[in-house]
């Protein structure tokens, strides 16, 4: 699975996953990540794309297990 998180600007982060387990982790428990794209192939989702409050980038970190990259 990949994951990914960047920085969009001061207050916002970008995040990446293609964990299914993950996406609907943050679909139940985190309203405040909203998602940007979705990724489809054949049909079905394979990624999501949100966008996450710095204020959040513990939460984002711990469940996708990457860092921040710059």
């Amino acid at each position: 699975m990949s994951n990914a998180i960047w920085r969009l600007n001061t207050e916002l982060l970008a995040a990446y996953t293609e964990d299914s387990e993950v996406i609907a982790k943050i679909r139940r428990s985190y309203p405040d990540f909203i998602i940007m794209a979705t990724y489809e192939r054949n049909g079905l989702v394979t990624g999501v794309q949100y966008r996450v409050p710095d204020a959040r980038k513990r939460s984002i970190r711990r469940l996708l297990g990457v860092n921040v990259s710059e």
